[in-house]
């Protein structure tokens, strides 16, 4: 028996810059793991660094953009962008059965993060500190708690 992947009618995009939003998914169909990845997706908008999510333009830029999903549509002019309108798509896309449950909370968490940045042209800064805070281990977090001996000789 094959299971039939369940598709829905997308368009997301936004101006950035000159025209550097990914035009991947602009009037097309598409599974929950295709819109997963895309708005997960590096938008490679701030190189050399990786890991300036597709998402977080979405909600961030300066300019004008749109979301369509099914029947439902999203637009905002310079300045209107908003992580609500980006939150408000990705609980549509989970209601309707696209998105796991893993899926959802992910890009809500990621929703969240890009509320923390602010705007767009903070990101390139917060993915640079981002990548300079040095991970501190359990080992580590332990240690610093603990009294040396030679400290009292």
């Amino acid at each position: 028996m094959s299971r039939t992947v369940k598709r829905a009618y997308v368009t997301i995009y936004c101006k950035i810059y000159t025209e550097n939003f990914s035009q991947e998914m602009i009037d097309r169909y598409a599974t929950g793991k295709e819109i997963y990845n895309f708005l997960l997706k590096d938008a490679r908008c701030c190189l050399p660094l990786r890991g300036d999510l597709n998402l977080w333009y979405l909600g961030s830029n300066e300019k004008f953009g749109s979301i369509i999903y099914n029947e439902k549509v999203w637009r905002w002019g310079w300045g209107e962008s908003s992580f609500d309108n980006v939150s408000e798509f990705v609980r549509a896309v989970y209601k309707d059965g696209l998105f796991t449950n893993y899926q959802y909370r992910k890009l809500e968490d990621k929703i969240r993060e890009g509320r923390k940045i602010g705007n767009m042209y903070a990101i390139s800064d917060y993915l640079s500190l981002k990548k300079k805070k040095p991970k501190v281990t359990n080992i580590e977090r332990e240690k610093s708690h603990v009294i040396q001996n030679d400290v009292f000789q």
